[in-house]
């Protein structure tokens, strides 16, 4: 199967440690990995050289089989790389589709907003596009930033601790957005250090 992702010889440094040494990771389309680990192990350090907030000190990176070169998250957005962070990126006075159209240089809110309507109902990611972000849940906000990555048209999805702040219910239907997301082709990177759920 052809690979969506490979990252080669990752070493990334920082003063008095070395967060990742010589790392290779592959990644497939329609593929949930998912990267476990204690918490200082590395592993977000690997996926934020992926999104371009980091540049290693030595490796590759490649996507559909080309050389990647990501400087900024702007640049990994436009090579269809999805990062939903533990901390949300939201403005938290803007509407759902404001946020998600925010950078995008569209004034057609309409059309933002019955795409995502589209999307939500295809991956069950159901929120309110006009409400504002401070309105809702953590849960419904996670929700906004996954339906941001897709507008975006993300292949590739990183995921980092998604669960730590959700409820049971809403870490079910989480699992559950992941399956959809993989059935239709995106690969899917998933940071843990929850080896419980990781086995789901």
């Amino acid at each position: 199967m052809e690979k969506l992702l490979e990252m080669k010889g990752i070493t990334k440094r920082f003063p008095g440690v070395i967060a990742n040494r010589d790392v290779n990771f592959d990644l497939v389309s329609g593929e949930v990995h998912a990267l476990l680990g204690e918490n200082g192990a590395g592993k977000s350090t690997l996926m934020k050289i992926l999104f371009g907030i980091y540049k290693p000190d030595s490796g590759e990176v490649f996507l559909d089989g080309k050389p990647l070169e990501v400087n900024s998250p702007s640049s990994a957005i436009a090579a269809g790389i999805g990062m939903i962070h533990q901390h949300f990126m939201l403005v938290p006075s803007l509407s759902v589709t404001e946020n998600v159209a925010l950078g995008m240089g569209t004034s057609k809110m309409h059309e933002v907003e019955r795409q995502l309507e589209d999307l939500a109902n295809e991956y069950n990611l159901i929120v309110d596009p006009k409400a504002k972000i401070w309105q809702l849940s953590v849960g419904e906000r996670q929700r906004v930033e996954i339906l941001k990555a897709l507008y975006r048209n993300a292949k590739l999805l990183v995921l980092d601790e998604p669960t730590a702040v959700l409820t049971p219910q809403e870490v079910e239907d989480f699992f559950e957005t992941l399956r959809k997301l993989a059935d239709n082709g995106r690969g899917l990177i998933f940071i843990s250090h929850k080896l419980p759920e990781v086995l789901l």
